[in-house]
């Protein structure tokens, strides 16, 4: 599980609800076209040592855009590299991703099943405009609309509504899910809150559910997002969720996400993420803790390390490193 993970949009809408998009074949990958490779290391409390858990081969094409990944398991049973994962890209000719095509591994039938499609397209200054995922139906052997993003901007370019959608198959037509508002205090800074509507469908109406309030440094890092749910009982904001953020360098180091205490009337810690990072910027290693109540103590849940390395013993797949 990588840091680091952006969210896409698109710009295709002729007919939409039927949904006419390019479709990928099933596409098998050789060991030629192997660019790099990153592994991840899980940490072993037993052994104290780096056990290989995965690895991602990363194919690049012409242009070097990143064409696919393919995410491999280490089977330690029956000690081999057993597929898991693929996903395989397309960009248009200004180098922007147009597909993303997500496919699982089928260890019975020896093959790559369709899972996700996902199609972006783009508006006039080149923003991510809207994106459309599709599922693959193996009955009917075609993709089946799932959820839609519409996007609109700013002025300068940042985001104004986010308006999600879902498919009903039975009506052949689109349905309004929910609606995300940015707000913005300043037009030169990230926004300062995102208002989340829900669509009542019986009284063709938004209505507010949910609002986050956010906090930034000064380099516009956000370092705080506090989450709350309107209650209709109360008529009132009631806080949910609250992630906190510290950086190092500009990146991130830290995440701690905290739970609402009702009953106490306080905020009370559940997880928290640590990053590390190679001296170029690259996520190196990540910890994640969980809080234990009864001790008041954070306890290690799981730690990886990602690496360029192969791992040096081929026979336990450990890998040996001073990171501690």
């Amino acid at each position: 599980m990588k840091f680091a993970r952006l969210i896409m949009f698109f710009m295709f809408f002729g007919h939409l609800a039927s949904a006419q998009v390019i479709m990928p074949e099933i596409i098998t990958i050789y060991e030629r076209d192997i660019v790099d490779t990153t592994y991840t290391y899980q940490w072993n409390e037993e052994t104290d040592s780096w056990m290989i858990y995965a690895r991602d081969i990363n194919y690049y094409d012409e242009d070097k855009n990143l064409s696919s990944v393919l995410t491999q398991r280490w089977n330690m049973e029956e000690r081999f590299w057993q597929n898991y994962k693929q996903e395989l890209k397309d960009y248009d000719d200004d180098d922007r991703e147009m597909q993303s095509t997500t496919q699982r591994w089928d260890p019975f039938e020896k093959d790559w099943i369709n899972v996700q499609l996902k199609t972006t397209t783009y508006d006039s200054r080149g923003n991510e405009a809207e994106i459309l995922y599709q599922e693959w139906s193996r009955d009917d052997q075609e993709w089946l609309n799932t959820i839609l993003y519409l996007i609109t901007y700013t002025m300068t370019d940042e985001k104004n509504v986010v308006v999600i959608k879902t498919y009903s198959g039975f009506d052949q037509e689109w349905i309004n899910h929910q609606r995300f508002n940015f707000l913005y205090r300043n037009v030169y800074r990230p926004p300062s809150e995102v208002m989340v509507e829900e669509w009542d469908t019986d009284n063709d109406r938004w209505f507010q559910t949910g609002r986050y309030i956010m906090s930034y440094n000064l380099r516009g890092n956000k370092t705080r997002e506090e989450r709350l749910t309107w209650s209709p009982s109360l008529n009132d904001w009631v806080q949910g969720i609250r992630y906190n953020m510290s950086y190092r360098r500009g990146v991130m180091d830290e995440q701690v996400e905290q739970r609402w205490d009702t009953a106490n009337r306080q905020w009370v810690n559940f997880t928290r993420v640590e990053y590390s990072y190679d001296q170029i910027g690259k996520l190196e290693e990540e910890a994640i803790y969980v809080w234990d109540r009864e001790i008041g103590e954070w306890v290690l849940d799981v730690r990886f390390l990602y690496s360029i390395e192969k791992p040096v013993d081929p026979e336990t797949m450990e890998y040996e490193t001073e990171v501690q």
